[in-house]
């Protein structure tokens, strides 16, 4: 994958220059400019492994560090995000003459987006009718009815539910809001349940020691996996019910920009990677409809 280069990368001030003493100071930066905090810890487990491997690398260390985890089997997309996080911690270094190397010399492999297990109706059906109390069953409709995110939908707060004109401002990837629109069905699910709340979130955390906060992404992963159990299906996952969603919406003929902007993409075009499968079949649906031939077969016989 790597090509043997000539790296330039120079530390200033000579072998005094610990870069491991920089990571907080980026780290805390990356949070101040919105990026999502798994996000955030994510590129900071990575950028101290490679330091651990490699405590001043350089561009050869780094491409070979990475070449090892791709012959372990990681995949591209992980790949990405590894160089993902070393051009924001380099990047943040030489922006300030802290390390004289430019990681855009890395570059991110072209990813190939393979087509998703989508649960099937059925599935979703089952799922629905083994819930048993207000909690999972609001949660699950809303991951139904918007495809949001299962962070989004931990961190929804009380006063961005607006049950008049059917909606929710979620806060998106990189602290970007946009609103998601409900469904008759999960807006009389909301008001009943939100009868008893008080506080700031949606979803409360039950933990004593928290009372202002809310409920961990974890916790939805594992009550949804617990209700997959109980409605005897293959396991589910809060993003599976994200494609579910979207393959849906757009199987039905849904505009594809407008479901780029539902599900909180920055660009249309990654929706159409990811769901262009289910884009061509509208189409040739729509096509063997709507084509002008379907009516002039009509007037001709």
């Amino acid at each position: 994958m790597w090509s043997r280069t000539t790296d330039l990368s120079l530390i200033r001030n000579g072998a005094s220059v610990i870069l491991s003493d920089y990571i907080n100071d980026w780290y805390s930066e990356q949070k101040l400019k919105g990026l999502v905090e798994s996000t955030s810890c994510s590129y900071r487990r990575k950028v101290e492994a490679l330091l651990g491997d490699y405590p001043k690398p350089m561009e050869i260390d780094i491409k070979r560090y990475l070449t090892t985890k791709q012959e372990c089997g990681i995949s591209p997309g992980t790949i990405a995000n590894y160089i993902k996080a070393y051009r924001s911690f380099f990047g943040y270094l030489l922006e300030r003459s802290l390390y004289n190397f430019n990681p855009r010399c890395l570059k991110i492999p072209k990813i190939r987006y393979k087509e998703r297990r989508v649960p099937s109706d059925e599935d979703v059906s089952k799922l629905l009718n083994a819930v048993h109390n207000p909690v999972d069953k609001v949660a699950l409709l809303l991951l139904i009815d918007t495809g949001i995110r299962v962070t989004e939908l931990a961190t929804i707060k009380l006063k961005n539910i607006n049950l008049e004109d059917a909606n929710i401002l979620v806060n998106g990837k990189g602290g970007k809001t946009r609103t998601v629109y409900l469904s008759e069905q999960t807006v009389e699910h909301i008001r009943s349940y939100t009868e008893t709340l008080s506080g700031e979130y949606l979803f409360p955390s039950t933990r004593a020691d928290a009372v202002l906060s809310h409920r961990s992404r974890h916790c939805f992963r594992e009550r949804l996996y617990n209700l997959c159990k109980r409605a005897d299906i293959e396991r589910i996952s809060p993003h599976q019910l994200r494609h579910y969603f979207a393959t849906h919406t757009l199987s039905c003929g849904g505009d594809i920009k407008a479901v780029s902007q539902m599900l909180g993409h920055t660009d249309v075009g990654i929706t159409l990677k990811i769901y262009h499968h289910v884009s061509m079949q509208a189409i040739r649906e729509m096509h063997a409809e709507y084509s002008p031939l379907q009516k002039l077969q009509r007037l001709v016989l």
